[in-house]
């Protein structure tokens, strides 16, 4: 009964405003893609009649089903097809977050830890600072909150070699990989191996080729994912590995470790405020994890293991180490040594990979909560010592905060926070010091309810502000400066400029791409937000500036050629002020919509061909063809080695264009060949035919499409196939058959064992 109340207090404390207040989740990413892009499962996939391949949304056009970043066949997904777009997305982040503290409370009562020993882990993990960091971040969310559960059924394959727990690993384990998120994958069997060990007594090493097993059935279940997920990783810049610099962004900082003992030692990484000016959350990417504070019991709680569990703890300190020094990233040389192993140089972003510093913990702290709680009086006074310690600190800092009234470089917000920060961790010290002191009093079982409820009432306090809301009306509302582009019954292809300025913000006035896709308008020359998007839409972007960067009378011409039909910019004269943008006139709203006079439509006749190699001579050919590259197709020289002449001129008609298939009637009036540029990126996805007999879909401006017509009227038709899809989905369907057989299996033993006891 107290366990249930726990669970619902901290519902409310997190989620009331979701789930009663009419209001959303907004944290980062979670505003700026994810909003926009899950808001567009429901339509695509109906419009595609099936699985929606792609995205006519994005950057000109982007593969959707095979980006990981859609988790478009992991079960959560499904809720944006039976449930309204807001409900489903509240629940993205809801739900996994209530399972994380299951999951974890099911692997500790595994490794045999008291009820209350696992309900302290569950809360600590659940709820602290490193998973509910991950709520901006869905595939991560998605992947870790379910990660100890597949620990849970390693442990019992190794101790019973059951098949239905063989298929509950699987099971488990799948779900992480259709998450999408391949250093979690990797992380998990890491994982597992400690956990193994924690278990020796039942642990038997002639099980570990049916773990191994498990596991090679939970990523064929999630070959959905993981295989189109691949073949699309090989089309990215990742495919190359990542540059030193991009792959080191975001390393944890030293003196983030703190982070392990009290919450904010340095600042509030969501507000972006440092407490003392120091360049660690001043500005909004700063910090990939905003938080990794485990509560304040939990880091005492997991050093008493560690110091006297050594042999049963031994193997969770030397992963937290190796994680630790991993998430450090650029500060040390083992992320260079790293790097070089196989299917690690695609990743980036050393923080997230504190994975194996914060699992570790929690799972060390939840056996010292058996020692401390449940053993002898000795065990609970260096817990008490501490906490006073703590409580002293605390009071004197906020102490500090009150005396340096008006002094803190970082300004008067830096001030109210460092003083609320100081005054709620001595709060939660001297309670729990108090609880201690108080113990001999009490039976054990109550004392163990009061330490859970601090840990409840302390993470909360602390970590409310990670899980940021807005009123849905407000963010289902299009920004001010889209509405008149959405009051148009033609559709838009949206360029905004103004976005490449990184002070432009996410609020629910100013949306970066893919942000306007929500309301359904297309943008193209975005940045890639997740480095996901085909390394030619990636080169394109860059090379598209360098040409008008020095020559910027060719903006005009390249954004005819591309179809864009209005542009997003600041009204000139606008000034950064006050964190915000103000525009030269009160009143005036700074972001305005440039409507262009004329664009090329979706698909043309060009009436020029040039023939380029790569992107440098696309950019040397438009700068000559000036502003007759409005009307000219640069086709790649690989594709196209030549061309007869100038190009015939031709009518083309649009009959139907859908997600997955468009039709064109090109009337091409001779005597030579046309060429019919097409304004989508071009995928090697793409199924071409004239008449009904096949054609080559051709590569131009660095990223779009064209093809060569031959004289007369001729149906073209264009249609998206991705056979990794395909053959992902028919290996997991051939998985998740033999998962049911295992669990068949099990319950037929099950029903025999009770048959035979009987």
């Amino acid at each position: 009964m107290v366990a249930a109340l726990l669970v619902v207090l901290l519902a409310v404390v997190f989620f009331s405003r979701a789930l009663f207040g009419g209001e959303n989740f907004v944290a980062r990413d979670l505003l700026a893609f994810y909003r926009p892009a899950k808001s567009l499962i429901a339509p695509l996939t109906e419009a595609s009649g099936g699985v929606p391949l792609w995205n006519p949304y994005f950057a000109s056009g982007q593969p959707f089903a095979a980006n990981p970043e859609h988790e478009m066949f992991h079960p959560m997904t499904s809720l944006f097809l039976v449930l309204p777009f807001a409900w489903a997305f509240r629940l993205q982040v809801i739900l996994p977050v209530a399972g994380a503290g299951f999951a974890m409370y099911a692997f500790l009562r595994v490794l045999r830890r008291s009820r209350w020993a696992s309900l302290f882990g569950g809360i600590s993990w659940a709820t602290g600072g490193y998973l509910l960091s991950t709520t901006n971040l869905i595939p991560i969310l998605l992947a870790v909150a379910v990660l100890p559960l597949a620990l849970v059924f390693a442990v019992r394959v190794a101790a019973t070699r059951r098949a239905g727990d063989v298929a509950g690993l699987a099971l488990s384990f799948g779900l992480i990989g259709l998450a999408g998120e391949p250093s979690t994958l990797l992380m998990t069997p890491i994982l597992a191996l400690p956990a193994l060990l924690t278990n020796r007594r039942r642990f038997r090493r002639a099980a570990l080729p049916v773990v191994a097993a498990g596991f090679l059935l939970g990523a064929t279940l999630a070959a959905a994912a993981l295989l189109p997920g691949a073949h699309h990783a090989a089309k990215t810049v990742r495919a190359a590995g990542l540059s030193a610099a991009e792959a080191g962004r975001w390393s944890l900082p030293v003196v983030r470790l703190l982070e392990l003992f009290i919450a904010h030692p340095v600042g509030h990484a969501v507000e972006a405020t440092a407490y003392w000016g120091a360049r660690f959350y001043d500005r909004d990417d700063s910090a990939y994890l905003y938080s990794l504070y485990p509560g304040l019991l939990a880091a005492p709680l997991a050093i008493a293991a560690w110091r006297t569990r050594g042999t049963t703890l031994r193997p969770w300190l030397v992963v937290a180490c190796v994680g630790t020094l991993v998430a450090l990233g650029e500060a040390l040389p083992l992320w260079a040594l790293l790097r070089r192993l196989p299917l690690m140089g695609a990743i980036r972003f050393p923080e997230k990979l504190a994975l194996l510093l914060a699992l570790p913990l929690v799972v060390a702290a939840a056996f010292g909560f058996d020692q401390v709680v449940f053993g002898p009086d000795r065990a609970r006074r260096p817990l008490t010592r501490v906490l006073a310690a703590y409580a002293g600190i605390a009071a004197a800092w906020a102490a500090a905060a009150t005396l340096a009234s008006g002094r803190w470089p970082a300004g008067p917000r830096a001030e109210e926070l460092a003083l609320f920060d100081g005054l709620r961790a001595a709060a939660v010290a001297m309670a729990g010091w108090l609880i201690f002191r108080l113990w001999a009093r009490w039976p054990r079982s109550r004392g163990a309810v009061f330490v859970c409820l601090l840990a409840a009432v302390d993470l909360a306090s602390a970590g409310r502000e990670l899980l940021p809301t807005a009123p849905e009306d407000s963010l289902a509302r299009p920004p001010v400066y889209l509405r008149p582009l959405l009051a148009d019954p033609e559709p838009h292809l949206l360029l905004d400029q103004a976005a490449l300025d990184f002070r432009f913000g996410e609020t629910g006035l100013l949306r970066r791409p893919p942000g306007p896709a929500e309301w359904r308008l297309a943008t193209t020359l975005e940045n890639d937000f997740d480095l996901t998007h085909p390394r030619w839409t990636f080169e394109a972007m860059g090379r598209f500036w360098d040409a008008v960067g020095p020559q910027p009378s060719l903006l005009s011409a390249l954004l005819v050629r591309r179809g864009v039909t209005a542009m997003v910019r600041f009204v000139p004269g606008s000034a950064w002020r006050n964190g915000q943008f103000v525009a030269p006139n009160p009143g005036q709203f700074p972001v305005e919509v440039m409507r262009a006079s004329r664009s090329r439509p979706f698909a043309f006749a060009a009436a020029r061909v040039e023939l380029v190699r790569g992107g440098q001579e696309w950019v040397a050919a438009v700068r000559r063809l000036g502003r007759e590259a409005s009307d000219a197709a640069c086709v790649e020289a690989e594709d196209l080695p030549s061309f007869p002449g100038a190009p015939s001129p031709a009518e083309v008609r649009m009959v139907e264009r859908r997600p997955l298939h468009v039709h064109l009637d090109v009337d091409a009036r001779g005597p030579g060949p046309s060429f019919v540029a097409i304004n989508q990126t071009w995928d090697e996805g793409w199924r071409t035919t004239i008449d009904a007999a096949p054609a080559r879909l051709l590569r131009t401006e660095i990223a779009l499409s064209g093809l060569v017509v031959p004289p007369g009227r001729h149906r073209v038709e264009l249609t998206y196939v991705d056979p990794w899809v395909s053959a992902g989905m028919g290996v997991s369907l051939g998985a998740a058959f033999i998962c049911l057989a295992l669990i068949a299996v099990a319950a037929l033993r099950r029903r025999r064992r009770s048959a035979a006891a009987a």
